[in-house]
């Protein structure tokens, strides 16, 4: 530093009032951020406990990438001021391009540090093209492998991962990948945590995102200034692991990425981003998890969209009687009565007429939900007293009760009817558990109901007993079940036709409210033997896999919701904490894959999904699977389990969330008219991408299970 700068910096600093460093630290709590001089210039060091924590170039506290050339440097200038460290740098390019990078630091406390980093291209060579900035840490320099370590992305990256137990099929990223990145746009809050076998734990959030990108993003362009979202991730290199945020958000060399992104090295652009680094100790992988979801989560505070919600009940009982489908002996056409399967709306990939119905066939569970729609229309029915109403959910329900079982009391789930006085047929296909205990629930809900209204169903709690005796005597010696079983009956049983166990969470509620309804002592018995073994599958390995069933080889949503609802139930039937504590983990884990933060529509899009349209928030969506990543309105069906954890706990957060999972949910359907005019209120599409181009394409269809999730929380 010559004479007069060194001169005009010291002055500078009498003004403002700070201090030229040689060697200072900032404290928060047990973490520490070092400044150490050398020469004329500053390093940076964070430590915890007295333990080191070497940033991504442990020499250099700048990091940038110009056109996938490495570029780092050291501060010219330090200047501590209270808990606020302002640090300033010039990096100079090999082909002359000059960056100007103001960082500033602030020790806040409890091991939290935020990072508030400016750039500006002070002088702009047409060769660089483009470039990145990166901050993170160096987790390990001598890694085994990438599993030394525990990760948390929400929605991309679980502990089971790189598990045999994840379940992940190879074309996903794997233990062997350098890359782990993934852009704001496909996770549910910007967030990276790093846990060490020691406790070390470390996360970075992105604080106050704008996520916002423009439609050369969904073409594929490498490089634009309005890309202004950042991407979180791991990388595993030779032998060392980093946990880092990337600025704009690549995904290079993730399989199943969106590539490179960029900004251009051109003066005038922004670049600027805000992060929350937080150093603990936790003593576990879900502590540390949820512990650094819950700080990202009020970081974003996200917003209740307030929706009516007698009004959007009172549009899906009316939507049902709408789409309802008599059987013959009700003057239609077909053997059996029922909704259809799906109803087209306006940009549909099938090219149908919006607003006309799709195929009429009727599956109990799942993504059918038959019975559980029937028990709505009965409970409004005797609540209303509307007989015809109450008569039409009646009727299909004493179709599945009187029919679906086989003669050991195994439900099939699929049927398609008959017209005209042929006979209908059921498909052999799709036996899984959770279609069957989803659908057979319904129907011990509306015996239980109607029962409490006076009227008796014989035959709907008789084939509720079946089905529960079925499980008894077809539960493995370790409390499990198998995923799904054959038709065809050898040795006198359904022989198993997938051996996995991962649908055992599924059967835990149906069992529970089964020994309610009639006191068997067997059905509490399978109850508690089915939890305790996903207590120590599901829980304890923090494993939760395959619950959407047609795509089960994968870490999804769904999985965390059935947990959370057997835990729940287990929970209810014996008062003992280690099923709520079971059942707040899922609750977190569920969380996770819900967006939390706004996801916009590319900023320069003139089109616009009729189905979602701009004007309305993502917020409250959920992901449903690791692949495929699209998002659907699921998360209505938790708003009662989350409600109970509040009950059960009185922690706010669980408040929060089920305020999200009740009225957010609500965002792309016609609950108030405006979304699709003159049609049932409804309507909602039943799933779409987030990501580029966002909100484009997905399944702009009503399936059944779509009323049943948000109607469901609303009757329990």
């Amino acid at each position: 530093m010559n004479y007069w700068k060194k001169l005009t910096t010291i002055a500078g600093l009498l003004l403002l009032g700070g201090r030229l460093l040689a060697s200072d630290v900032l404290q928060s709590g047990d973490a520490s951020l070092t400044v150490v001089h050398e020469g004329d210039q500053f390093n940076l060091s964070f430590g915890f406990n007295g333990v080191s924590v070497p940033l991504l170039d442990a020499g250099n506290p700048v990091y940038l990438e110009v056109k996938r050339q490495k570029l780092t440097g050291k501060y010219a200038s330090a200047i501590l001021n209270g808990d606020k460290l302002v640090c300033k740098a010039t990096l100079t390019s090999s082909r002359g391009t000059v960056f100007n990078i103001s960082d500033t630091y602030w020790a806040k406390g409890a091991g939290v540090f935020e990072l508030q980093r400016n750039l500006e291209i002070a002088t702009a060579a047409s060769d660089d093209s483009y470039f990145n900035s990166l901050f993170g840490f160096e987790i390990n320099a001598n890694a085994n492998s990438l599993t030394d370590n525990e990760y948390f992305i929400p929605s991309t990256m679980y502990k089971s991962n790189f598990t045999a137990g994840g379940n992940l099929p190879f074309d996903l990223p794997g233990v062997d990948d350098v890359y782990h990145f993934y852009r704001e746009d496909r996770v549910c809050l910007p967030l990276v945590m790093v846990r060490k076998s020691s406790g070390l734990t470390i996360a970075i959030t992105h604080k106050d995102s704008k996520n916002e990108t423009v439609v050369s993003d969904a073409n594929g362009i490498y490089t634009n200034a309005n890309y202004q979202y950042g991407a979180m991730g791991v990388k595993h290199e030779e032998s060392a692991i980093y946990g880092m945020f990337i600025y704009p958000g690549n995904e290079f060399e993730t399989q199943k990425g969106k590539g490179f992104r960029y900004h251009p090295v051109q003066t005038g652009i922004r670049h600027a981003y805000h992060l929350d680094i937080v150093f603990s100790n936790t003593n576990n992988y879900a502590d540390a998890l949820r512990q650094s979801w819950n700080r990202a989560f009020a970081l974003y505070n996200p917003m209740i969209y307030n929706v009516n919600l007698t009004t959007a009940y009172n549009g899906l009982i009316e939507t049902l009687k709408t789409y309802f489908v008599p059987s013959t002996e009700l003057g239609g056409i077909r053997d059996a009565p029922g909704f259809p399967w799906e109803v087209y709306l306006p940009g549909n990939s099938y090219n149908k007429e919006p607003f006309t119905i799709g195929p009429i066939d009727y599956a109990m569970g799942f993504v059918g939900m038959q019975i559980s729609t029937a028990y709505y229309l009965v409970r409004e029915g005797i609540e209303k007293n509307a007989s015809k109403t109450r008569e039409k959910g009646e009727a299909i329900l004493n179709f599945w009760a009187n029919n679906c079982l086989t003669s050991l009391g195994f439900p099939r789930t699929h049927y398609d009817p008959g017209l005209n006085g042929a006979t209908g047929s059921w498909r052999t296909s799709e036996n899984d558990l959770r279609n069957c205990t989803g659908g057979m629930e319904g129907l011990i809900a509306a015996y239980c109901f109607a029962k409490r209204k006076g009227m008796e169903h014989a035959n709907w709690i008789d084939a509720c007993i079946r089905f529960g005796n079925w499980l008894v005597t077809n539960q493995n010696a370790d409390g499990s079940y198998y995923f799904s079983y054959n038709y065809s009956v050898s040795g006198g049983k359904h022989t198993p036709r997938n051996q996995n166990k991962y649908l055992t969470i599924c059967a835990i509620r149906y069992l529970v409210e089964l020994y309610i309804a009639t006191g068997v002592e067997s059905y509490k018995t399978a109850a508690l033997k089915a939890g305790n073994f996903c207590y120590s599958r599901n829980h304890q390995q923090y494993l939760y896999v395959a619950c959407v069933v047609d795509n089960p080889q994968t870490i999804d949503s769904e999985s965390g919701l059935m947990a959370m609802n057997g835990f729940l139930a287990l929970y209810d039937l014996t008062k003992d904490r280690k099923w709520l504590v079971a059942a707040e983990q899922a609750g977190t884990y569920t969380e996770t894959w819900v967006y939390m933060n706004e996801v916009p529509v590319e900023k320069d899009r003139t089109t616009d999904n009729p189905c979602f349209p701009k004007s309305r928030s993502v917020v409250g969506q959920h992901l449903i699977s690791i692949r495929p990543a699209a998002a659907d309105l699921g998360f209505a069906w938790c708003s009662f389990a989350y409600y109970r954890l509040y009950m059960e706990t009185a922690d706010s957060h669980w408040l929060h969330v089920a305020r999200i999972a009740a009225h957010n949910t609500k965002q792309s359907m016609n609950w108030d008219g405006t979304l699709y005019l003159n049609q049932p209120r409804g309507l909602q599409l039943e799933a779409f991408s987030v990501m580029i181009p966002r909100r484009v394409g997905g399944i702009c269809t009503t399936l059944n299970w779509n009323y049943a999730a948000h109607l469901d929380p609303m009757f329990r």
